[in-house]
């Protein structure tokens, strides 16, 4: 195990040893899923509505009001008192003001006219949304009013906190009807898109050019007079490769998290294992491509070039349902059409480990193909 450990370690030495590795596993990664998550529509959900409530009445019925525009995909900012709306949000937001005597006078009867403001900049898509959400908040609450007035109760918030807290007596479930499919976009279709795409270059590039070199210099069958065998100094080899992915993959996680906000899923087990799998599989293709090969120049033109046959193909640049139905079908023949329908399965559609026990499998058997066809390539390449 420990000479395995030694090569594997030196292979991930070198690559994070060179100057531009800093560019492709970080720098380059980040700034494309920025550009083609934008570019496909922003965040990985439903918009959200950015709205500021001012509540100058400060009556426990205008806080209703405003507590009843809350919701997951609500960005809702709540001012109360004589406070006024941020110079930003004037500027390219929206807000609604809730009036001095507001409480009482929807309580005594008298029309109350709310109106929402928009900044100077504020665009006009979300405008329509913004209007449900406050029609929506002000139906809720003069509904519980009038049910709080026919109960003959109090009309207090306590009285009101107790309506808003019962179970409501209409559920709706939503779901998609025939055949259809949903299409993932924005960072959902980004983050995974870009790990699955700069993970393959970074690890095929980067694999057979250290490989190609060995064998010109070499290096590798150096190699094979050290006390290792030839299974450990190839299995080495590919798990060398193995770590560079899972660096990448690491990072371009942790970027997906914290500068993305994207929600992996609820199946971290089979999030490890579908990076891991995958890993594998991209190991397996480059150590094949560094034994084939015959220099470095071939190793990167190469690399590069199947890198993006097989992202365009998996779906990596853009959703696959959006390819003819049987471009589809023929992209199975690539690991990334594989990896990104499990993506998609676990951070789009909320299923778990079962949804990626197929596509493990299939990237296991991609790993082990590759990598003992360049094993058998390798040997043949560093024998006398």
């Amino acid at each position: 195990m420990r000479p395995l450990l030694l090569v594997a370690g030196n292979d991930v030495r070198l690559t994070l040893r060179d100057r531009a590795a800093a560019f492709w596993l970080l720098a380059l990664p980040v700034f494309l899923t920025w550009l083609f998550g934008h570019a496909m529509g922003g965040g990985g959900g439903t918009a959200k509505v950015a709205l500021t409530v001012v509540d100058r009445d400060g009556g426990w019925l205008a806080r209703a009001l405003a507590e009843e525009m809350k919701g997951p995909n609500v960005a809702l900012e709540i001012i109360r008192g004589e406070g006024e709306p941020g110079a930003e949000v004037k500027k390219t937001g929206r807000w609604i003001e809730l009036p001095p005597g507001f409480t009482e006078g929807a309580l005594s009867g008298r029309q109350q006219k709310l109106k929402i403001i928009a900044g100077d900049e504020a665009g006009g898509a979300d405008a329509p949304a913004a209007e449900v959400l406050v029609v929506r908040a002000i139906a809720r609450t003069l509904a519980r009013a009038v049910e709080m007035k026919e109960q003959g109760g109090a009309m207090d918030a306590p009285a009101y906190e107790r309506l808003r807290a019962r179970p409501p007596l209409v559920a709706l479930a939503v779901g998609t009807a025939g055949h259809g499919t949903a299409v993932p976009r924005g960072m959902a279709q980004s983050v995974p898109g870009i790990l699955t795409f700069t993970v393959l270059m970074m690890t095929t590039i980067y694999g057979a050019v250290f490989l190609t070199i060995e064998k010109r210099e070499g290096m590798l069958r150096r190699q094979l007079t050290l006390p290792v065998s030839r299974h450990a100094l190839f299995a080495g080899k590919v798990l060398g490769r193995v770590l560079v992915a899972g660096i990448q993959m690491a990072i371009l996680i942790a970027a997906g998290k914290l500068l993305f906000h994207l929600d992996f899923g609820s199946s971290p087990v089979g999030l490890a294992a579908l990076l891991a799998c995958y890993a594998f599989a991209v190991a397996g293709i480059a150590t094949f491509l560094g034994a084939v090969l015959k220099n470095p120049e071939q190793a990167s033109s190469v690399g590069m070039l199947v890198s993006l046959v097989m992202a365009a193909m998996g779906g990596c640049w853009w959703p696959a349902e959006v390819m003819p139905g049987w471009l589809r079908t023929a992209a199975h023949a690539f690991p990334t059409t594989w990896a990104m329908g499990a993506f998609h399965a676990l951070i789009s559609f909320g299923r778990g480990f079962d949804a990626v026990v197929v596509p493990c499998a299939i990237l296991i058997a991609f790993g082990a193909v590759f990598s003992l066809w360049g094993a058998r390539r390798l040997s043949g390449a560093a024998s006398p």
